[in-house]
Order: structure tokens, then sequence, then C-alpha cells
């Protein structure tokens, strides 16, 4: 199958091109004591991944505001509220049905379901199993959430000094192939590391 592709490739006159460029300035590097080459700052200001990872553990959103991401706080939020309020239906619900199972079941003749006094026992479980079953899913979402976000400001304040120019981009460019002192036109591309 590989070399089925691979023909393809070469028959279909496909180019591809890929270059390394490597380029230091002068000052973008320095020794450290034990010989290591070390970045250099541009600014005094010295960004933290670490404070970034505390910042959001102890509150959430927090550690996107520290990496200026303040659109991921608004929708970290909206989905904390969709969650909570999944969690508060789901709860309401589980418990309602709760009460109307504990009430068909105990012995007390004088115990009256009010809730659901035309549902089977058996259809009143399944309910108060599914409900159970949701609230249990809001709340394993939320601390997904909670852990994820976590992880999103770390991460960003790792790349915050990641270089993002020009040069790291697949630019299309036209290609030409010579075969046969005949010059046909080939599809390629350029990759730039």
């Amino acid at each position: 199958m590989i070399r089925f592709i691979i023909g393809l490739l070469v028959v279909g006159s496909m180019h591809v091109q890929c270059k390394a460029q490597f380029s230091f300035k002068d000052k973008c590097m320095e020794l450290n004591q034990s010989g290591y080459m070390l970045p250099l700052k541009d600014s005094g200001e010295v960004h933290s991944p670490m404070k970034a990872t505390i910042m959001s553990a102890i509150i959430p959103g927090l550690g996107q505001v520290y990496n200026k991401k303040y659109w991921k706080v608004g929708l970290l939020y909206a989905a904390g509220a969709g969650l909570g309020y999944g969690l508060k239906i789901n709860t309401d619900s589980l418990k309602g049905y709760q009460s109307s199972l504990i009430a068909e079941l105990d012995d007390d003749t004088t115990t009256i379901n009010y809730l659901y006094p035309d549902l089977a026992v058996d259809k009143i479980r399944s309910e108060r199993n599914y409900y159970r079953k949701t609230r249990d899913q809001m709340i394993l979402g939320l601390g997904l959430l909670y852990v994820l976000q976590i992880i999103d400001a770390n991460v960003d304040a790792h790349l915050r000094e990641f270089d993002v120019n020009e040069d790291l981009a697949i630019k299309p460019q036209p290609s030409f192939i010579v075969v046969n002192r005949r010059v046909l036109p080939s599809a390629g591309f350029t990759l730039r590391f």
C-alpha cells in the first residue's frame, strides 16, 4: 500500500521541498555557568508557568488572566455555569425520586408519595438511577473542567515565549520539473523549520 501511494506521488509529479532554516540572532542566546545555552529575555518581565498553574489552581480562570487570554475566562465560566445548572437540576430530581421511592417502600401506611403517585416503584427506581448517574457525570465534568483549565494555563504560559513568525508556516509555491528537456509544472509545498 505504501509503495502504491509513493508510486502515485512520483507519477503524479508531486514535488515536496523541505527546508530547515535555523537562524540565531546575535543576542538570542547566552551561556550560563554550567555551559548550557539559555535564551535571553528582551524585557524585565518574567512569565512563570508555575505561577500561572498555581493561580489557576487557587481561583479558576486566574491563570488565564495572568496569561492575558481573557476570552478563555468567559468560556470557562460559561461551561462551569452550564455544568453547575445541570448538577442542580439533576440533584433536585434525584432527591424527588428518592423521597418518592422511600415513601413507596416503607412499611408505614401513613406515608404518601405526593410527588409521583401514578408511577410504579420500578419506574421511580429507574428514574432515580438515571438522575443519579447524570448528576455524577455533571460532577465529573466540573472536576474535568477544573483540571483542564489548570493544564491550559500551564501550557499557555509555556508557549508564551514561543516565536511564531512568517518562517513557521506551510507555504504553497509553484515548482517545475525538467523531464527529457521539457519543463513540467508540478504541485509542491515547502516546510520550513
